[in-house]
């Protein structure tokens, strides 16, 4: 057709080229053109963000359930009746071995060169650094399920390091809700409470501690104060000293104080008894009042400071949620991991070719921006970013003008509010001032009024 025919390739296969309308119109499947743009329908279709997030996060739903019904009912110990593991567990084993390929394929399509450029942009990502810890954790309790099979206690080990990864996982769901505009900004308030909350617990631990030990030396471990009928151990070791000491002492920021109290009031009268109770009441005080208030009072500020600044952080979430999806399969797992092993051994095929046979890199790698056929378009775009980006500067800068000056004619006016009030004061106390001192002239001249008649009386008598 003459008008498909006058279309040009603008920007290269391998870059974003959403934009470009020769890839829309110049499909080559088949000798058959609607077939042809049928299937090139079916292709921008599948690799489009929304599609890959659709995708990615339907399959995580499936992997968690199937997670959690295996972990729950067919993670058993093999016997005679059940000498192999059941499918749900394969299917599992299968999903996490495909999310990890993903994970690597993620990690080396970043746009940092350098490895530790990498690491730090990977791992400054609390979501990665969880997916690394379930990662290690679903394959030591794989290991476990494997070796250590001999008694139900021993298989225990394996289930408890199966739960609490599927635990994780659960949590790393939260990761799917950035892209949600009303509640992207709260995961990341979220991440930042916990930064405050990693100073709290610091601060709570070295006041327990104090506590525990204080407490436990003068009413639980002396032999004299007879607690051992009571079933507490006074050994030294880990578990006993966790489980006298800290264990307690914690929930007690609770409110819940177990035996505590009953262990002191059946002894009221004894000196270590009073003083421990006045201890207790010191500790509820200072932690349940005041570090706790502290902690409100900084998760307020954390969320106030978030809440100003939404729309940054929105723009922000969504340039790292569109890089992300960029590069991942435009299928689900554990589809996904034949397209994941070809681009890793695409990558590590021309990575030896050119380390080894100081050949070029692969030169249709997929990169995130608009590669353009015609070389000089580059300039263009260069001149327009840069003009774009001062007009930005100009606005914003034009903007905190105008917020310097009315936050300055705010403060003049408040000023002059000030002043014309402190004025008002002082004209206030001056007639206050002229108004005492005409009552106290009346006040004399009446006292001289009554001198002169008694004196006239004096003097008739």
């Amino acid at each position: 057709e003459p008008k498909d025919e006058s279309l040009t390739r603008r920007l290269q296969p391998y870059g974003i080229n959403y934009s470009d309308a020769y890839t829309l119109e110049y499909p080559r499947y088949t000798k058959i053109s609607s077939l042809n743009r049928y299937m090139h329908r079916v292709k921008n279709f599948h690799q489009a963000l929304r599609m890959k997030y659709f995708y990615h996060c339907l399959s995580y739903i499936v992997f968690l359930l199937l997670f959690s019904y295996m972990i729950l009912f067919n993670f058993q110990l093999p016997t005679d009746k059940i000498p192999s593991i059941h499918w749900t567990e394969i299917v599992t084993i299968i999903l996490v071995s495909s999310m990890l390929i993903e994970e690597i394929h993620c990690f080396v399509s970043m746009d940092n060169l350098s490895f530790p450029g990498k690491c730090f942009n990977y791992f400054r990502n609390l979501f990665k650094i969880m997916a690394i810890v379930g990662f290690i954790l679903f394959y030591v309790g794989l290991v476990l399920r494997f070796t250590y099979t001999t008694t139900d206690e021993e298989f225990f080990a394996a289930r408890i390091v199966m739960a609490i990864d599927l635990e994780i996982w659960w949590l790393r769901s939260l990761s799917f809700i950035i892209v949600v505009r009303f509640l992207g900004p709260h995961i990341v308030a979220i991440g930042k409470m916990l930064k405050d909350l990693a100073f709290f617990m610091c601060i709570i631990a070295i006041v327990m501690t104090g506590y525990g030990v204080a407490s436990r030396a003068m009413a639980y471990y002396p032999n004299a104060n007879r607690f051992n009928e009571t079933g507490i151990s006074t050994e030294f070791n880990g578990r006993d000293i966790f489980r006298q000491i800290a264990y307690p002492v914690y929930y007690l920021m609770y409110g819940e104080f177990g035996t505590e109290l009953d262990d002191l009031d059946t002894n009221r009268d004894e000196a270590w008894s009073i003083s421990t109770h006045v201890l207790l009441a010191v500790h509820m005080l200072f932690v349940n009042i005041l570090l706790t208030n502290l902690l409100i009072a900084m998760f307020s500020k954390r969320f106030d400071q978030v809440y100003e600044d939404t729309q940054n952080i929105w723009h922000t979430q969504q340039y790292i949620f569109t890089r992300e999806y960029y590069t991942r399969a435009p299928f689900f797992p554990p589809i996904s991991l034949i397209y994941d092993m070809y681009y890793l051994c695409r990558l590590t095929f021309f990575n030896i070719r050119r380390v080894c046979f100081k050949k070029s890199a692969d030169p249709r790698a997929k990169t995130f921006k608009m590669i353009p056929i015609n070389k000089s378009c580059v300039k263009d775009w260069y001149q327009f970013e840069g003009a774009s980006t001062y007009e930005y500067a100009h606005q914003e800068v034009k903007a905190s003008k105008a917020v310097l000056m009315t936050s300055s004619n705010g403060s003049d006016s408040r000023c002059i509010e000030k002043r014309e009030d402190s004025n008002d004061s002082v004209n206030d106390s001056n007639n206050n001032i002229r108004q005492i001192q005409d009552d106290l002239a009346k006040l004399n001249q009446s006292f001289e009024d009554i001198k002169g008649q008694l004196k006239t009386l004096i003097e008739k008598s």
